[in-house]
């Protein structure tokens, strides 16, 4: 039986939603994404804040807890957002100081989750909607797009700036590249499909589109490349192909003279890029940069690790060996790899041509083995790899629409799938926070992985999500009710709380960032 709400038969509203989601079992992905493996991911046990936003914050509030003009400048401050002379994405270091402010004004009312950020409305909600877009737009059936913008949400593509409160660069990157090629595939069918040269005016806009992307972060170049192998017939005409090739030229000239120029009018030092290059050439190689082609003998010893890295954590597989648990060994691993094992299957039943984005893909690996390798040597997809899985996404989903895999059977593997991705994001994730807090600081990401005695490392959390928001909620009491509250008696993970929740305070305050004794911990500027 059946009630009547309203003049809404709850019947036909019911049938309705059965015959949608037989049509589009992959719904029900979306959903068990939204409403189980963020929520989950989320939670006080994982998230947490990367340690470089205590000093950004600090010099970010220094303006004062409101929006004022003095942003304007500080958005161009480099020695404050970045380590090295740097001016290639002064967007995000104008969204940080949004984001920062916002979160500040958020403490008035509701504590507000420890890293939650503007930058989730780009990465959980309009990223998302756009990709769909763009897989609909390259004729992707629709259960097939659905399913692919669910794997792609539990990716540690985007899950890994949404656990942790870090910069909004490579999140934001992330969503304009999504949005840049969605543009892309809409000229292309509005259009080029239809036999019509591309109007100057739209492809202007989408110029201009591209450009702005290009000032967040550097990763964003990749879309530059992309169009030539997703949809090189939109700079087909020579007066475009001119313009796109100029675009780097542009780009540079801002990056390299523009920028450093309003920096210098804004009362911060030139950043001079050689100290950069000088910084990071030695970070990278400072054990091999004595030996005859060390360098390049180190990025070859590299390769596999970081590759086997990359394409497995986007798969959701951590080898059995890399955990105790045998229920994960059963239940995950096993379950994950059949269900890979099935779709390769019906994957191996196509007779495909060799589509450009293949070769593409290659070039992907063999860019994240060089930027992996001059910063965090062996290391997954987490973080630095947040581009791979776009492109990784676009490819299988036009794989597995050609290759017609019955709509509940792909379902099902995707679920076991997204299921062992999320307790392989949280593995990961696990070790990403301990290696960022002391004392915990491995050599290597895999020595967290060592079972039994091999292990030199504390293998549970440093602390436990019911204590942090328990600590979060009594002092944000406290400190609405004018109580005085020494930093010290918060956990060394929270000591953002009073740079956010009390900007104004004028008082000498200390960051307990390590398990030193008072005398040696540093000293932060009052604000």
């Amino acid at each position: 039986m059946f009630i009547e709400w309203g003049n809404v038969n709850m019947r036909v509203v019911f049938s309705k939603l059965v015959r949608i989601l037989r049509e589009t079992p992959a719904l029900l992905l979306l959903f068990f994404v939204f409403l189980f493996i963020i929520p989950r991911s989320l939670s006080y046990d994982n998230a947490w804040v990367q340690p470089e936003q205590f000093f950004i914050k600090w010099g970010i509030l220094s303006t004062g807890a409101n929006l004022n003009l003095q942003d304007l400048k500080n958005g161009l401050n480099w020695p404050l957002f970045e380590y090295q002379p740097r001016s290639t994405r002064p967007l995000a270091s104008y969204f940080e100081i949004l984001d920062t402010k916002f979160r500040v004004w958020l403490w008035h009312y509701i504590p507000p989750h420890p890293s939650l950020s503007l930058t989730w409305i780009f990465s959980l909600i309009l990223g998302p909607i756009f990709l769909y877009k763009l897989l609909r737009n390259s004729n992707i059936g629709i259960n097939v797009a659905v399913a692919m913008v669910s794997f792609y949400l539990v990716t540690p593509g985007v899950l890994s700036y949404e656990v942790m409160l870090y910069r909004s660069a490579k999140p934001m990157a992330n969503f304009f590249i999504i949005f840049c090629l969605y543009a892309a595939s809409v000229l292309k069918r509005k259009f080029i499909d239809n036999g019509e040269t591309i109007p100057f005016r739209n492809y202007a806009g989408f110029w201009f589109l591209v450009a702005f992307s290009f000032y967040w972060d550097e990763i964003s170049w990749i879309i530059f490349p992309a169009i030539f192998f997703i949809f090189p017939r939109i700079i087909k005409p020579k007066i475009y192909l001119l313009l796109w090739l100029l675009l780097p030229l542009i780009t540079l000239i801002s990056y390299f003279k523009i920028i450093p120029f309003l920096s210098m009018c804004a009362g911060f030092p030139f950043p001079h890029f050689s100290q950069s290059l000088k910084f990071y050439n030695g970070l990278a190689y400072a054990d091999v940069i004595n030996q005859r082609f060390g360098p390049i003998c180190y990025f070859i010893k590299v390769l596999g690790p970081n590759t086997k890295n990359l394409i497995l954590e986007t798969m959701g597989i951590i080898l059995p060996k890399y955990s105790k648990d045998p229920l994960y060994v059963i239940v995950n691993f096993y379950s994950c790899l059949f269900a890979w094992g099935v779709i390769c299957y019906y994957l191996c039943k196509v007779r495909k041509k060799l589509d450009l984005i293949l070769p593409f893909l290659f070039g992907l690996i063999l860019f994240f083995n060089y930027w992996i390798s001059i910063n965090l040597r062996i290391w997954g997809p987490y973080c630095y790899g947040t581009f791979w899985p776009i492109f990784f996404v676009i490819y299988l989903s036009r794989f597995i629409n050609k290759a017609n895999i019955p709509k509940n059977v792909l379902t099902i593997c995707l679920f076991f799938i997204l299921l062992s991705m999320f307790n392989c994001f949280l593995a990961t994730n696990l070790v990403y926070k301990k290696y960022h807090y002391y004392p915990y600081s491995p050599g290597l990401i895999r020595d967290y992985y060592y079972a039994g005695s091999k292990s030199r490392f504390v293998e549970t959390p440093a602390f436990r999500g019911k204590n942090i928001k328990e600590d979060i909620i009594i002092y944000w009491t406290q400190v609405r009710s004018g109580t005085e509250i020494e930093p010290f008696s918060l956990p060394k993970e929270l000591c953002w709380l009073p740079l956010e929740l009390e900007p104004e305070r004028k008082h000498e305050r200390y960051m307990l960032l390590s398990d030193q004794p008072k005398d040696n911990i540093p000293l932060l500027t009052a604000i």
